[in-house]
């Protein structure tokens, strides 16, 4: 039996170590932003730097257009990387995906290269919301042939059910009409959203001139610096505006200060009211011009390692290979076990390659990963249903997470709605991620390192890395892993967690400020 004094020591370390991991995880989450900031930034500022356009749509796959299918189609097919699609009359309209609004001040030429068989028209529908009217263009002519066409979104002749009104300012949802007669074949090759005809190109040579929203004097290459304050940021906002016109860049210097959750509240306030803004990361200015510059002088190329298919293929023998022929010693099959159970997911996740929507390369990798963590309980040990005792623990840890979430719910606050559906979804959820997080990995994190605490511990990182850069989540899962790490290696029983799991991650979703738990989402979906 340890000595009090070696107990005290050992409970010091262990509170030190999750303390260093919180703010690892912390400042984990900021770099994780704060490069997917600069990220889009230099992009960005190199295409404005080339009078390039962000908004091109080449329609080769489903997964091009809006709910991957065009409403009022007879048939549809994507090949020769063309849409083409026979019209079931009188009209058809093809969505077009956009991550965020569009400015169609500054990007107001809609171009496109059509065929049609038939005279057909065409029609822009733009809602400047999601929420807001429909607003509808003036018709242009489809001639029959192949052609290329120009829809300028700025022309003044737009409606809105039957009354005439403004050109939309921005576009939060962008969708092409046609109005053609049944039976009518179109073939539509590329849409582009082109600039304004005089816009101002950035010279990326030059260092941008830093000045303050409300600055009376403006020289160069403005960089508007945005201060994180809440109170203040509509009045900021607007003086940036004011002192900014559609035909040059608008360059804003986002603060990289207080949490995660603030700064990305401040991004969308700022596209919100400015959806054509580049905003620069505080503390990557210098980078995010070497950045730009950089991608204009060695543009990214699809080479043949690209697709990433050999590394699957390579990742698929890997895990054939060692699933059947496994180490003899049982910490080196554990800990192998562990790795390549997680490669997958976390490769997807931390690498920023999974936005909602896995093409089919990524759901192959996720099909091999699961299909090899649930042949590794051929030989079971575990088991579905729990003691009591069971159930009573992974019931407090919801308790615990109810008293969390009451906490700090705001009065004035709605509880955000969750659906029947939703509920059952994310049990089915939580009980696949208790498996792999528990059963496989937990477990074998036993055999590894001989001991249920640093087990625990190494378990729920790994939960936390799963839930990759939205901060507030990563925090949550890794006190809710320890938790549910160190129930399952007591009882070895999955329902029980599975359960704890869904209720309180739900219970903490509909109660907590969006400041606090800005989404659920992970990796690239949780930037959108």
């Amino acid at each position: 039996m340890p000595s009090p004094a070696r107990s005290a020591i050992a409970v010091v370390v262990c509170a030190a170590l999750l303390a260093a991991t919180v703010w690892l995880l912390d400042q984990f989450a900021q770099y994780q932003f704060s490069a997917h900031l600069r990220d889009q930034a230099a992009r960005a500022l190199a295409l404005n730097a080339t009078g390039d356009t962000p908004y091109r749509w080449q329609l080769r796959r489903p997964d091009d257009i809006v709910a991957g299918r065009v409403f009022g189609a007879a048939d549809v097919d994507f090949s020769g990387g063309e849409l083409a699609v026979r019209s079931s009359g009188p009209a058809l309209e093809i969505g077009l995906p956009l991550t965020r609004a569009v400015d169609l001040r500054r990007f107001p030429h809609l171009q496109m290269v059509v065929e049609s068989d038939t005279s057909a028209a065409v029609q822009a529908v733009v809602r400047e919301r999601l929420d807001a009217p429909e607003r509808v263009n003036a018709a242009t002519n489809v001639p029959t042939g192949a052609h290329s066409l120009m829809l300028d979104l700025a022309a003044p002749t737009w409606e809105s059910g039957e009354h005439e009104v403004k050109p939309p300012r921005s576009a939060a949802m962008l969708r092409l009409r046609f109005n053609a007669a049944a039976g009518t074949r179109l073939r539509l090759r590329t849409i582009v959203l082109e600039r304004i005809t005089d816009a101002q190109r950035i010279d990326l040579a030059q260092p941008p001139h830093i000045v303050d929203p409300d600055a009376t004097v403006i020289t160069g290459m403005p960089l508007f610096r945005l201060p994180l304050r809440q109170q203040s940021q509509k009045v900021d906002i607007d003086a940036i505006s004011r002192n900014t016109n559609v035909h040059m860049p608008l360059l804003i210097l986002l603060p990289q200060r207080g949490r995660v959750e603030q700064q990305i509240d401040l991004r969308n306030a700022v596209f919100a009211a400015q959806p054509g803004a580049i905003l620069i990361p505080e503390n990557a200015v210098d980078a995010t011009f070497a950045q730009a510059r950089d991608e204009i002088a060695a543009p990214a190329t699809a080479g043949f390692f690209a697709s990433h298919w050999l590394w699957l293929a390579a990742y698929a023998l890997i895990l054939g290979y060692c699933r059947w022929h496994p180490p003899r010693a049982p910490r080196l099959r554990a800990f192998m076990e562990i790795v390549l159970t997680m490669a997958g997911p976390l490769w997807l996740i931390l690498g920023g390659h999974f936005d909602g929507n896995p093409d089919t390369l990524q759901k192959l990798l996720i099909a091999l990963s699961l299909a090899y963590a649930i042949s590794l309980s051929m030989r079971r040990h575990w088991q579905w249903n729990g003691s009591a005792r069971a159930w009573l623990l992974a019931a407090a840890i919801v308790v615990f997470a109810a008293l969390i979430g009451l906490a700090a719910h705001r009065p004035d606050d709605a509880v955000r709605a969750v659906g029947a559906g939703h509920i059952a979804r994310y049990l089915a959820w939580a009980l696949l991620q208790q498996y792999l997080i528990c059963a496989v990995c937990a477990e074998r994190w036993q055999i590894v390192t001989g001991n249920a605490v640093f087990a625990t511990y190494l378990g729920a990182l790994g939960f936390a890395l799963m839930h990759t850069p939205n901060a507030a989540l990563m925090l949550a899962t890794l006190a809710g892993g320890l938790c549910w790490c160190a129930l399952y290696l007591r009882e070895r029983a999955l329902l029980p967690l599975a359960v704890s799991h869904a209720v309180s991650a739900l219970v903490l979703l509909a109660l907590l400020p969006t400041d606090i738990l800005a989404s659920a989402e992970v990796s690239a979906r949780f930037f959108q």
